[in-house]
């Protein structure tokens, strides 16, 4: 009797239609563990996407990085409780995006004093 390959159909790969390789994509999540939310923060990291919130990414990889970090999120899950979104987006929708961020003229010098009144705390994207 021939053995059953038991990753048929965990990833059911899909026709990649029209267009570059790289497509755009936005990944969310709302996990409840603290430590396993910063874990799935540095491995959207390690693919190179960009926080754009506190639990939002947004970057581009190819189908098979896409598949990778999906393999990669679910193996760091296992059974906890987790809910992550990976939505590619097409050239046109990013095209069509809007984007609103208006940050405090001042936010980097408020980060600086903020450390020195709290040594513990670290400062990043500051001006030193």
């Amino acid at each position: 009797m021939p053995r059953r390959n038991m990753y048929t159909e965990v990833l059911k790969p899909l026709a990649a239609g029209r267009g570059g390789p790289e497509i755009a994509l936005l990944l969310i999540y709302d996990i409840e563990s603290d430590r396993l939310r910063t874990r799935i923060s540095e491995i959207c990291l390690d693919y190179g996407l960009t926080r754009i919130q506190f639990s939002a990414f947004f970057g581009k990889l190819n189908r098979n990085r896409r598949q990778e970090l999906a393999l990669r999120i679910r193996r760091e899950v296992e059974d906890e409780s987790a809910r992550v979104r990976i939505i590619p987006l097409c050239e046109q929708d990013v095209r069509n995006m809007w984007v609103l961020d208006q940050y405090r003229s001042d936010a980097d010098e408020l980060k600086a004093e903020e450390a020195k009144r709290r040594p513990g705390l670290r400062v990043i994207g500051g001006n030193e």
